[in-house]
């Protein structure tokens, strides 16, 4: 009788092994787990992705002017790409007061914020689309260790299933940021 269960849970721990090697499967699921996490991007830009929403926090200072940026975005995963809002914006940046801006239309009348509804019709690969203030960036390419997809401005953003994340401007260099910490 011991070897049976002994057997049984060697069965199960490398189902569960399998399980885990194989990671996620569809495009949706590789977004979001190859996402989740804490993030540093060249400058002092700090970045927190969950399964539902994503936060910056950025702090920098030239000669004696400060340049602080701050945001909290929803954010919904598809296999056609990534849908982000911007919910709450601080910024003050040299020569320049500070900026607060938050979207009413985007909370109810306690306060709390309403669920983000996309339009998955508006992910075309090759471009992004802002409408209602809805960021849909688009999946160019899906490869085993990296998404491809299209940005804001021409820009491309080429996720890593390993945690590194390449910023690709259509004008300038490319800036890397790097996974600190997953949940």
């Amino acid at each position: 009788m011991r070897r049976i269960e002994l057997l049984v849970v060697i069965l199960l721990l490398g189902i569960a092994g399998i399980a885990e090697a194989t990671g996620p499967q569809n495009v949706a699921d590789k977004l979001r787990d190859w996402q989740k996490g804490v993030w540093i991007s060249p400058g002092g830009t700090y970045t927190i992705w969950t399964d539902t929403h994503y936060f910056v926090v950025q702090g920098q200072t030239y000669d004696d002017s400060a340049n602080v940026y701050c945001g909290a975005s929803q954010v919904a995963f598809t296999d056609k790409g990534v849908a982000r809002k911007q919910l709450v914006r601080v910024r003050k940046s040299p020569n320049q007061s500070w900026f607060i801006s938050t979207t009413p239309e985007d909370f109810d009348s306690l306060g709390m914020e309403l669920p983000l509804v996309i339009d998955e019709a508006k992910f075309k690969p090759g471009t992004c689309v802002i409408e209602k203030g809805i960021i849909y960036d688009s999946v160019d390419e899906v490869k085993p260790d990296y998404i491809l997809m299209s940005t804001c401005g021409g820009d491309k953003v080429k996720l890593y299933s390993n945690g590194v994340c390449d910023y690709l401007p259509t004008g300038g260099s490319p800036a890397r940021s790097i996974r600190i910490e997953k949940p």
